[in-house]
Formats: structure tokens, sequence, C-alpha cells
């Protein structure tokens, strides 16, 4: 209840030249898992919208069906307490094939561009495929934030309610695709339908402000699907920096873009990297490679040369990968530039210069990262014994001021 108290709390402090807080009781729904007997009420503060009382169906989370047959005009999907409700059997569904299932993040909505060509490159593929987009954009919405966090969890049930509706038809090769905020809103989705777990979830640079202390069972981690795999493009910033699947790309660095600086919206750039990065892995021939780093700290201390073995990233990665790799990209599309050969001297120049370009650009963040003692903790849960204690591992901490001095 306390966080309820804390969440409104900021909002009053945040948006005082907005309108006054408004109550809106949304009409009864059937009790399910993800509810309730008692009423949806939703805090209205200006465009901010804080959901109290999580209930499902809702109709700010709405669902809509991309199909060979419609591959440009979605149909919309009702989702109900009672499977009879469901409108499945009237759409374009068939649970013969295999169902992605696309969550956008804050402050946009199911057409952002970025997501809609992760759409556009599984229909060139002859592969047929049930394709849906899970829209909470007046969940979502800016200046919200922090009620676009709290949010999550709620939008999640809701998910969980149509993964459950596919699964009665049969469909059980379910891939969840979350983008920021929708990539950590996955493990909502995965908590509402435990034991059952999604054969995979692909978190797209999940959301870091407002997770990264956060326990385990309230952010993406591996135990949320049976593979977990994760793309990491603006660490520190919009993203998240800790390891949070199976398997963690950190592309150029994970934190700053090639060719980013050129556009007007720098940091929005470098956040959607990874749905445009994910979305070309479809369909080229090159491919994504990376090669493996003990931990990202690793990574940031110059340990990490470029070695095999490589294995790929995105739509094709093959779900025994495991722990952190690193990803070298084109500044410009296509970004894919496929295996490293020979000694990858490029390759490894390359690397290194976004590693000091991390490292003197973001230092504060680089220190919090590797010291500060919460989020150690924090770090601590989503790792094994490498990341057990970041002072045994790295003995030459203390020196860490001389790499600052050095470049």
């Amino acid at each position: 209840m306390w966080k309820q108290f804390f969440v409104i709390f900021t909002y009053f402090h945040c948006v005082k030249s907005l309108p006054q807080v408004i109550t809106v009781p949304a009409d009864n729904h059937l009790s399910t898992k993800q509810g309730t007997l008692s009423p949806r009420d939703t805090i209205s503060i200006g465009s901010c919208k804080i959901v109290i009382n999580k209930l499902c169906p809702d109709p700010d989370v709405t669902f809509y069906l991309y199909s060979k047959k419609h591959p440009e005009q979605p149909e919309g999907v009702r989702i109900g307490a009672d499977p009879g409700v469901s409108n499945l059997t009237a759409t374009a569904f068939n649970p013969a094939l295999p169902t992605k299932i696309i969550i956008h993040g804050y402050n946009s909505d199911m057409y952002l561009n970025v997501l809609i060509e992760i759409k556009k490159q599984y229909f060139l593929k002859t592969q047929d495929l049930n394709i849906f987009f899970v829209d909470w954009a007046s969940l979502a919405a800016g200046p919200c934030y922090p009620a676009a966090v709290w949010n999550t969890k709620h939008v999640g049930e809701c998910t969980a309610q149509l993964v459950e509706r596919i699964r009665e038809f049969g469909n059980e090769d379910i891939h969840l695709v979350g983008f920021s905020l929708g990539g950590q809103l996955t493990n909502f989705v995965a908590n509402t339908l435990r034991p059952y777990q999604v054969p995979r979830i692909t978190g797209l640079d999940p959301a870091g402000p407002g997770f990264l202390t956060v326990s385990p069972e309230n952010k993406l981690d591996k135990g949320d699907a049976q593979f977990v795999d994760v793309l990491h493009t603006n660490a520190f910033i919009q993203g998240t920096v800790e390891e949070s699947g199976h398997v963690d790309f950190y592309l150029n660095g994970g934190v700053i873009q090639p060719g980013c600086w050129a556009e007007n919206r720098f940091f929005a750039c470098n956040h959607h990297r990874a749905p445009i990065y994910f979305a070309e892995s479809i369909t080229t021939k090159l491919g994504f490679w990376g090669w493996p780093c003990p931990s990202y700290g690793d990574y940031l201390f110059g340990r990490c040369p470029p070695k095999e073995p490589q294995i790929i990233m995105g739509e094709s990665i093959n779900a025994t990968s495991r722990g952190v790799h690193l990803v070298i990209t084109d500044s410009v599309s296509p970004f894919a530039v496929g295996k490293f050969t020979g000694p990858a001297i490029e390759i490894y120049l390359k690397s290194e210069k976004h590693r000091l370009n991390i490292l003197r650009k973001y230092r504060k963040q680089v220190m919090s990262y590797i010291d500060e003692d919460d989020v150690v903790e924090a770090l601590q849960q989503h790792s094994k014994s490498k990341n057990a204690n970041r002072r045994i591992l790295y003995p030459d901490f203390e020196n860490i001021t001389e790499i600052y001095d050095f470049i």
C-alpha cells in the first residue's frame, strides 16, 4: 500500500500544473486469475493514469493481430475473463503457427516505427506467423514515467490473459518481444502465468530507471521463460546495464551506438537501436555475431578482446546460448557485419574505442555500477559466482581512477 501512496505523492509534486486528481471507476468485471471482484479504479492526473485495482480485461490494454491475411491492417482481438468472450476464432489466428507478442514501452504505442519494422521483417520471410501487438499507450503516456512503471504489473497480467487464451487453442510456440518498459513488463506476464513458462522472451534494451535495485520478481530475468535473450544498446541511461537473461548482448559497448551522434534525438537513437538491430536480424544473411566475455564489468576493464566461439544474436539465436557476449555493428543500415575472422584487429580497435568512450562520457554511472553496495547486491541476484563479489573479482578496482587519467 505504501507504494501506491508514494506514486501518488510523486505525481502531486511532479505535475503541479496539471488539472486536479480525478478517480475514475471502471466497469465491473468477472473475477479472474488477474483480478478480483472489485472495480478497477484509475487515478488520473492530467494525462497520467495510475491503475490501483488491477483487473483484466481492460479497455486501456488492447490487443491486435497481424497475419499474412492482414499484414498491414490488424484485427482487434477481444480477450475476456470468460473464454467464451474471446473472438480469436473469428480472426485469422492460426494455432498451428508460431506466435509473436510485441510490447511497446513508455511514451509510445503499438505503431512505434521500430516495432512495426520487426513485424515487416517477419512477414518478409516465407513462414506465416501470428503477430500480436499489445497497446497500452494510455497507461504509458508521457510525462508520466513513474505511473507507467507502476502500471506495468497490470498490463503484464492482462497480457498473460492473452497468452492463456492462445494456449487454450493448443498453441505453445509463443515468443514475447518487449522493448524498453515493455521488456521489463514481460516479467509480470511470466509471474502471472507461473508455473507455466513461455518458450522465449526477448528483451530489447529493457528499461533501467526504476528497476535496477528492485527484486528479481519485479523485473525481467532468466527465470521468466524457458529462454531469455536480451539486447543492450543504451545501458546506464534509458536501458538497464545488468545481465537480465540466459544470454545478454552488449552492442558496441551497450551504451553509445555508432552513428547516433549525428541524430537529432541522440538518446532515443541509442535506445531504439535495440529493436532496429533485432528487426534486421530476422532477415540478414551476414548476421550479428558476438564473442564471449565473463561479465560486463570485465568488458569495462578491457579484459574481453574478440575470441571464439562466436554466437549469433537475434531472431535465429540458439536457445542453448548462455552468458555475456559483445557485438560490433556498422554505423549505418544494414548494421550487421557478420563474423570476424583472423586476428580481428579492426573489430578489437572498434570495441576499444566504444569502451573508452563509455568510460569517458559516463564515469559516474560506471563507478556506481561497479562500486555502490546496493547496486552490487542487486546485480548479485542476477549473477552467479562470477559476480558474487566485485571487489574480489577485480583486484585492480582501486586503480580505476588511473583508467580515467589515462583516457
